[in-house]
C-alpha cells in the first residue's frame, strides 16, 4: 500500500464509513474511494469491510489488523517527514534546558553567549534549579535535557559526562588545614571542622553527606546557602571554617586570603548533559545538544 491509500483507509474508518464525506475530507472523488476499496479487497484476496444493503459498516478482523498497522505507519510516515523537514530549514526554535545555578555560573558564561551570537534564530530558554527538581521536570518532559553533576539520581535518565573535576576543601590561611601538605585527609574533616556548604537541594552536597557517611565521620555542619560566593567570602573573612566546594567555583572569586586543596580519597566533580531514556528528541534540540557536548569537548582538548 502506498501512503496515500493507507490515508484512505484510515479516512474512512475516521468519518463513520461514510464515503460521501471521506471524499471531501481527503480530497478525492466518491468514484475514487470505491476503486481503491475493491482494488484493496481484490488484490489481498479477501474481504477487509464488512457490508449491508449494499453499504460498508465496518472491518473485518482482518480489517481491523490492518487499519492498526496503517494507523502506526501514517505516524511514523509523518514523524519522518516533519525530521525531513526540519532538518533542511533554518535552525529556529525553541529549546528548554535546565542546568543548575552553580554550573551555569561556573561553565557556562562563556558557551551561552557564544551559542546565541551564533544561532540567533534558537531561544534558549534556561531554567536554573536544583539537581533534584531538574530531573523530576526531565522525567515530566517539561525541559528538553538537563546539565548535571553526575551522576543523576533517577535511572530513567541518561548522561553523557562532558566535564571533569573534584571538589575542595577551601579555608583561609589561618586555618589549620593550611599547615597540610597537599590533599586534606577525608577523615581530618571531624567533629572539630566546622564546615560550609551549599544547601541541600544541591547535588554536591548530597553527596558530601553520602561520602562522610561512608567514612562514618560527623563534622558539624556549621552554615549552608545557595550562594557559592558567601560561603568562600566567610572562608576568607573566618579562621574557622573550611567550605566544600567544586573547585572550579574559586576561579570566579576575588578574595586575596583563601586556599584549597583536594580531598583524599579524591571526590569528582563531574558534569553531565542528561536526557531522558526514550524521549524523541527534535532536530533542533539534538542540534543545541551536540553544540554543547563539542565545545566542552573542544575545551578539554586544549
Amino acid at each position: 500500500m502506498e501512503i496515500r491509500q493507507i490515508e484512505y483507509l484510515i479516512g474512512i474508518v475516521d468519518h463513520g464509513f461514510n464515503l460521501t464525506k471521506s471524499a471531501i475530507d481527503l480530497n478525492v472523488s466518491q468514484p475514487a474511494l470505491s476503486k481503491f476499496i475493491n482494488e484493496l479487497e481484490n488484490f489481498q484476496g479477501t474481504k477487509i469491510f464488512i457490508r449491508a444493503n449494499g453499504r460498508i459498516t465496518g472491518l473485518t478482523l482482518i480489517g481491523e489488523e490492518l487499519l492498526h498497522d496503517a494507523r502506526r505507519v501514517e505516524v511514523e510516515y509523518n514523524t519522518m517527514m516533519k525530521d525531513f523537514q526540519d532538518s533542511t530549514s533554518t535552525k529556529k526554535g525553541i529549546v528548554k534546558i535546565g542546568i543548575a545555578p552553580v554550573i551555569i555560573s561556573t561553565l557556562f558564561n562563556q558557551l551561552i553567549p557564544q551559542f546565541i551570537k551564533e544561532n540567533p534564530k534558537i531561544e534558549l530558554k534556561i531554567v536554573e534549579k536544583g539537581a533534584y527538581e531538574l530531573q523530576k521536570m526531565l522525567i515530566l518532559q517539561d525541559i528538553d535535557f538537563a546539565v548535571l553533576v553526575s551522576p543523576p539520581t533517577f535511572p530513567a535518565i541518561r548522561e553523557h559526562i562532558i566535564y571533569r573535576n573534584t571538589v575542595s576543601v577551601w579555608f583561609n590561611k589561618n586555618h589549620p588545614f593550611n599547615r597540610f601538605k597537599g590533599s586534606i585527609p577525608i577523615k581530618d574533616i571531624n567533629s572539630r571542622t566546622n564546615v560550609i556548604t551549599l544547601d541541600n537541594s544541591f547535588m554536591v552536597t548530597y553527596q558530601w553527606r553520602q561520602l562522610l557517611k561512608k567514612f562514618h565521620l560527623q563534622p558539624n555542619f556549621f552554615f549552608q546557602s545557595s550562594s557559592w560566593d558567601l560561603l568562600l567570602n566567610m572562608c576568607n573573612e573566618m579562621d574557622d571554617v573550611a567550605a566544600i566546594i567544586a573547585t572550579p567555583i574559586g576561579k570566579n572569586f576575588s578574595g586575596t586570603k583563601i586556599y584549597h586543596r583536594d580531598i583524599n580519597p579524591i571526590f569528582p566533580w563531574n558534569i553531565s548533559l542528561c536526557t531522558l531514556g526514550g524521549q524523541r528528541e527534535t532536530n533542533i534540540t539534538r542540534f543545541t545538544r551536540k553544540y554543547f557536548f563539542d565545545y566542552f569537548k573542544d575545551q578539554a582538548a586544549l
